[in-house]
């Protein structure tokens, strides 16, 4: 039978990255924590980041989130239109991560394409044809990694007085000194909340980005920008010496480190939580 004559498709295509733990007892006891942070911190943002979609005023596509309990554990599924990206517990002691494309011409890819005639490279929608498989599964694999990477900032359970004290007390970095942190002020919490959004969780932050959003008045008064620049940059030399976030070397660029992650979590969730809930 000749096979060149059909056009070879995937209807449903699933890539998954699989985590193994030691043993269940380790996955059981980490597990209820990422699904809290999964259905509770993933906003539509970030599950538009996950799927390498924009979020902006253009944005037209319904995000969903779902928390679904079964006989063989528990998921957590998030959804962009048709295609979406989940989170399950499997066999015990395997963590997995699931990115499902219904509709593959939600991205592009770069290929051969007509334009006015001619025959030019170009980014073009991807296709269900199994020509287009590898790219399938370049978007998966960056999916999962990208929600493994939003994942990572879950840990052990501590006393939170074990990460806020320290970082409450003045220091000395380099015989320069620096003031202690306030966490829950209003001014600091400000920062921590806008570092810590699903953004530059994924990626790296400069000190444009930052000024962007915390002083967009700024961006055309030329003044008022290098004022708002050098206050950044005091803020960001202040979070440097706290160990809360590093510097890229050789970049004018910043991540958050594990502690980071954790401080402002913490610092995060005390400002938007209910007092009721301490005093109950």
């Amino acid at each position: 039978m000749d096979l060149r004559g059909y056009y070879w498709s995937i209807r449903e295509g699933e890539y998954s990255t699989d985590v193994l733990f030691n043993d269940s007892e380790s996955l059981k006891e980490i597990y209820p924590a990422l699904l809290h942070h999964a259905i509770h911190n993933f906003s539509a943002k970030e599950v538009l980041r996950f799927l390498q979609r924009r979020f902006n005023s253009r944005s037209t596509g319904e995000v969903k989130s779902d928390l679904t309990v079964r006989i063989e554990g528990v998921r957590v599924k998030h959804w962009v239109d048709e295609n979406s990206i989940k989170m399950y517990d499997k066999q015990g002691s395997v963590l997995r991560i699931e990115t499902t494309i219904n509709n593959p011409r939600r991205w592009n890819i770069r290929r051969e394409a007509t334009r006015k005639g001619q025959r030019v490279m170009a980014w073009v929608p991807m296709r269900k044809g199994v020509a287009d498989i590898r790219r399938r599964v370049e978007i998966s694999r960056a999916a999962n990694e990208r929600y493994l990477e939003a994942l990572s900032v879950v840990g052990e359970q501590s006393p939170a007085c074990k990460l806020l004290d320290p970082v409450s007390k003045s220091i000395v970095r380099d015989g320069r000194p620096y003031r202690a942190l306030r966490p829950i002020s209003p001014d600091d919490s400000t920062i921590f909340r806008t570092i810590s959004q699903g953004e530059f969780l994924l990626h790296p932050f400069r000190n444009k980005d930052l000024r962007s959003i915390l002083f967009p008045q700024s961006e055309t008064h030329r003044l008022r920008c290098r004022q708002s620049s050098s206050r950044i940059s005091r803020t960001l030399r202040l979070l440097r010496a706290h160990g809360l976030i590093a510097k890229i070397s050789r970049t004018h660029s910043y991540r958050i480190t594990s502690r980071g992650h954790a401080v402002m979590a913490i610092s995060n969730h005390m400002r938007e939580s209910n007092i009721l809930k301490f005093v109950a």
